[in-house]
Parts: structure tokens; C-alpha cells; sequence
């Protein structure tokens, strides 16, 4: 088992956290989509806190890559609007089960954007 700075997978540069932070680029940031591809209310939203890799020394090359990601609750901290399907998140309240890790080909790539508004509704959500 190692832990690697990033990951190249589904079209997607990933990179954990600590690596994006200062960057142009923000590649830490992932969505695991929910069974139903038309249903955004059961997609996971996280961030890449660490990137491992497990090695099988008895079979040649195969290696299994998994994502330790922080979690919102996609039931408390995200909002879909219903009539356009834009998604919010908010990061201050983080999913409380212990089930952080996934594997790197279920994920995608999404960016999180602060609202420009001084809204208090609107603090601590992002636009994903």
C-alpha cells in the first residue's frame, strides 16, 4: 500500500487536497454518481484527502486505486434546484459515516464555486 499525490483516470487529472492548494487548478474535487444517472439528489459530493494504491506482488500489474474523500450528507448539506437540476453543497456539516473510501474509475471530476452573494441563506453553500 502507498499513498500517491495524484491520479490520472476517466479524463481526469485527481489530485488530493494538500497537492491543489496554491494551484491554478483545482483537481481535488469529486462527484460519485448515483445508480439512477437522471437522479442528482443521491450523487456523493466530496474532496480527495488522500489517493492509495494497493499493489498485489503476486499478480504482475495490477494495481486497485482508492480515494479517501471527505463527504457532504447528501440528504442535510445538498440542494437540487427542481426545475434545473443545479446542485449546491455545504461543506461545514460533513457526512458522519465512516465509509470514506472509493474507487478512483466510479468518480468525475466537478469544481465548487463560492455564491458572489452576502446573503446569509447563501454563506456556507457552493454551486457545484
Amino acid at each position: 500500500v502507498t499513498s500517491i499525490p495524484c491520479y490520472f483516470v476517466n479524463g481526469y487529472n485527481f489530485q488530493i487536497e494538500r497537492h491543489s492548494t496554491d494551484k491554478s487548478t483545482i483537481n481535488c474535487r469529486v462527484c460519485v454518481k448515483s445508480s439512477s444517472y437522471t437522479d442528482e439528489e443521491n450523487d456523493f459530493y466530496g474532496i480527495i484527502e488522500e489517493i492509495i494504491q494497493l499493489t498485489y506482488p503476486l499478480i504482475p500489474n495490477l494495481h486497485i486505486i482508492l480515494f479517501k474523500c471527505r463527504w457532504i450528507d447528501p440528504v442535510s448539506d445538498m440542494k437540487v434546484h427542481p426545475r434545473y437540476h443545479l446542485v449546491d453543497v455545504n461543506f461545514k456539516k460533513l457526512y458522519q459515516k465512516d465509509d470514506p473510501l472509493i474507487l478512483a474509475q466510479q468518480t468525475v471530476q466537478v469544481y465548487f464555486t463560492e455564491y458572489p452573494s452576502m446573503k446569509r441563506d447563501k454563506a456556507d453553500w457552493m454551486a457545484v
